[in-house]
């Protein structure tokens, strides 16, 4: 019985060293943009309107990361939370993303 034991548990420690945990890492900025944000705000972030523009007002990106993420999380207006499907460090991907990339992008 401790023999077998011990094979199970050698066993379970080899199948799970092969297993793949990727699920589990944070997504990227540009994969959560790409899937909850470019409905409203566009691949180029600036929306079809001055709300959904994030580059309208541009005292908006320079606003405190903190008061940013409490958006993207809790929503602000008429955009939703998203606290039921991100994580911390997802929004903070994200809006590192914005801020990094988009704004970079010429006005197409």
């Amino acid at each position: 019985m401790k023999y077998f034991a011990i094979t199970l548990l050698i066993g379970g420690l080899v199948i799970a060293g092969s297993l793949d945990f990727s699920f589990l890492q944070p997504r990227s900025g540009h994969e959560v943009y790409e899937r909850l944000c470019v409905s409203c705000h566009n691949y180029d972030g600036r929306g079809a309107s001055r709300e959904t523009n994030l580059f309208a007002d541009r005292r908006r990106l320079r606003t405190a990361d903190a008061e940013l993420l409490t958006s993207i999380m809790d929503g602000k207006n008429d955009m939703p939370g998203y606290s039921n499907v991100l994580t911390y460090e997802e929004a903070q991907n994200v809006l590192e993303y914005i801020r990094e990339t988009l704004k970079r992008r010429p006005n197409r």
